[in-house]
């Protein structure tokens, strides 16, 4: 049974035109139109095959019946070719009334023994056109005429009588009625599955919609946690800084002491504490950015600014950092352009912490700055600022979670007290909300070139009114 179905569905989908198949509904009243007209005629066909062998002499009239049952086999043709669906609805009933009440007309009129399928007609009217309404008032006067003339004509013109013996009649009212059933039973049984599809569609929506009502829940939950942890960070932050701030200020006051009484012991003790002090409020700040980009709330000062000068100032930053770990620095830019709209702070933020991670990793080794612009394909105008070490490199797998949020481990990403690896999550984030990103290009023992991605031209923030604004821009 399921091999019959299956092959059926392919012939479905071979007759059924897309514009009724894309459409659940008329996909599935098309199909039980072909339905109709595929496994109805070879049902219908069984009366003229009866009337052969019970009528002593068959005339044209079995000849005609047999051939308006065929005919349906057409439609399906019909209808791939592109004929309207309500025209072939309206042809069919017509042809149905016909050979309906054909038999009907030569074989005992009311009392026919095919009198049964008449019961078809206005299930298969009801099947065809579903709950489009304009074509029932169509499909009623079409059976009505079909009637009145059938009516008329056993009235005015009465056929011969036909010498098909009783018992015979008989037989023929069997093979009819076990016909009508089979053909009703075959449209009820599509019919079912129709509806128990319609059943599980509709569980299924109610599945989804409570899946998407306690996905909705589960967005506000994590929006408050979102701005409690945020409060918590802002408040926590602030407690820790008041000691740290006191911690930086009796350093720098020690330190000076140890410089006047040359204690370079002292002076190396305090400058490990000062060290250690301005680390903490660098991984607070960066615990900060970190909750307000996740949270949205990042603001970003968009101005135009030198090219030059913002590459000069971000080397110039760490010129003593890489003179001390004895590593040679070259420059090269290559655009034309001359300014770029950025946010100054932000990118030097960036640009410092993809440098330090160079020179930590780089030793005695070369640090390659290049500078270029590239317009994309489909895109803005971009910034590319690549940062090339000749350090051992960075192992594939750890390049996947390079950025990811507190991944510990030996790799590029560690810090100089920990292995959060945090800083270079916030440049990434930061990136991100930036509109651009960070790419990373590694082989273990030749380096790793980290390139930071910025449009020249930020995308214009749009206020709560929908009007297109300029300065700060908020990340989304």
């Amino acid at each position: 049974m399921s091999i019959f179905a299956r092959a059926w569905q392919r012939v479905a989908d071979y007759f059924v035109p897309r514009h009724l198949a894309d459409k659940k509904d008329k996909n599935n009243r098309a199909r039980m139109f072909l339905i109709s007209h595929t496994l109805g005629p070879v049902m219908g066909n069984s009366v003229p095959i009866a009337l052969f062998a019970v009528d002593p002499t068959p005339g044209y009239e079995v000849v005609v019946l047999a051939l308006s049952i065929s005919l349906f086999w057409a439609f399906p043709f019909l209808l791939k070719a592109g004929l309207g669906y309500n025209k072939l609805v309206l042809l069919s009933v017509i042809n149905l009334n016909f050979a309906i009440l054909w038999a009907c007309y030569h074989y005992g009129g009311v009392a026919s023994p095919t009198l049964t399928w008449v019961l078809i007609i206005p299930i298969l009217s009801l099947f065809y056109v579903g709950g489009e309404r304009r074509l029932q008032p169509w499909l009623l006067a079409v059976t009505s005429a079909m009637f009145v003339l059938f009516f008329a004509a056993w009235t005015w013109f009465r056929p011969p009588p036909n010498d098909i013996p009783e018992t015979a009649m008989l037989a023929l009212g069997a093979v009819s009625t076990i016909a009508t059933l089979c053909y009703v039973a075959t449209m009820a049984v599509y019919y079912a599955r129709v509806f128990d599809s319609g059943v599980d569609l509709e569980n299924e929506v109610k599945r989804r919609r409570a899946m998407a009502d306690e996905l909705r829940r589960a967005v506000a939950q994590a929006h408050r946690t979102g701005s409690a942890k945020s409060e918590f960070l802002a408040r926590m932050s602030h407690e820790i800084r008041t000691p740290l701030n006191a911690i930086i200020g009796y350093g720098q006051i020690l330190q000076e002491e140890a410089e006047e009484l040359e204690d370079k012991m002292l002076a190396e003790d305090v400058a490990r504490i000062l060290d250690a002090a301005h680390y903490l409020v660098r991984l607070i700040n960066m615990v900060l950015d970190l909750s307000k980009i996740e949270a949205g709330r990042m603001k970003f000062d968009q101005k135009p600014h030198k090219v030059t000068t913002l590459i000069e100032t971000a080397l110039k930053q760490r010129e003593a950092s890489i003179a001390e770990h004895g590593s040679s620095l070259k420059l090269h830019i290559h655009t034309d352009r001359k300014a770029v709209e950025i946010d100054e702070h932000r990118f030097l933020q960036v640009a410092d912490s993809i440098l330090e991670n160079a020179i930590m990793h780089s030793d005695a080794g070369e640090i390659t700055v290049t500078v270029r612009t590239e317009t994309q394909a489909e895109g803005p105008e971009m910034l590319r600022v690549a940062i090339a070490d000749s350090g051992k490199g960075i192992p594939p797998d750890v390049i996947d979670t390079l950025f990811q949020t507190f991944k510990t481990g030996e790799n590029a990403a560690d810090g100089r007290y920990g292995g959060t690896g945090l800083n270079l999550t916030v440049c990434y984030q930061l990136c991100r909300a930036m509109g651009g990103t960070i790419e990373v290009r590694s082989e273990p023992g030749q380096g790793a070139v980290f390139t930071i991605v910025l449009p020249v031209t930020p995308p214009m923030p749009i206020d709560d009114a929908g009007v297109a604004g300029s300065g700060e821009l908020n990340a989304a």
